[in-house]
């Protein structure tokens, strides 16, 4: 019974690498995008001086309302 289980296993696991199908020809590798480090530095600083005014901004409206 168990060897019988075994061979059964067997193929069924053997049926199965035969039935995935596989690509004849490779895969033609996709483009990478360009990244434009200068672009992304101009967005990183507008943020931050972004951030700093908001910063500013609420110490300002805290040092006042201290006050």
């Amino acid at each position: 019974m168990c060897s019988r289980l075994v061979v059964v296993t067997l193929i069924l696991c053997g049926a199965c690498l035969f039935a995935t199908p596989r690509s004849l020809a490779p895969a033609e590798p996709q483009q990478a995008e360009a990244i434009d480090f200068d672009a992304l530095h101009a967005q990183a600083t507008a943020a931050l001086e972004t951030l700093q005014q908001s910063r500013e901004r609420r110490l300002a409206s805290v040092a006042t309302t201290a006050f």
